[in-house]
């Protein structure tokens, strides 16, 4: 769950991105997991989605790798438009105190209207087995 105010809008990325509609200081917490809102699928529940559900979920969810379940946002969130860039400006950190997966911190200031980024590579063991073309 983004802990900012965001919105979904046309990406040069791909498709929809996420944009922050404040300025964010590095170090900042961006988003993190929250049970009662993101979703979480176990990879038995993935692996009897029919295809078509399976592609859905391959595109806005991560498999994490302390769990080794698929972590997604629910429908409507806007969430599910993060984009990967190497160039990424959102950093993935492990803290068990703040939350039970990954979160997501500013790893440098970021202004208004910038699109927030992750690099899927840093958090996702399917990215790396995959190997998407965007990658």
């Amino acid at each position: 769950m983004y802990l900012i105010p965001i919105e979904a809008r046309v990406s040069e990325i791909n498709g929809r991105g996420v944009f922050t509609l404040e300025k964010i200081p590095k170090g900042k917490m961006v988003w993190k997991y929250v049970p009662e809102h993101d979703s979480s699928m176990s990879v038995e529940e993935f692996n009897n989605l029919n295809e078509e559900s399976k592609m859905e979920i391959d595109r806005i969810a991560y498999l994490s790798t302390v769990s080794n379940k698929y972590i997604y946002p629910p429908e409507g969130d806007p969430a599910r438009f993060t984009n990967h860039s190497k160039d990424n400006n959102l950093t993935v950190v492990f803290d068990k105190g703040v939350s039970e997966e990954p979160l997501f911190m500013a790893n440098r200031d970021i202004e208004i209207g910038e699109e927030l980024t992750n690099n899927y590579l840093e958090f996702d063991p399917n990215i790396t087995e995959n190997q998407p073309e965007w990658i």
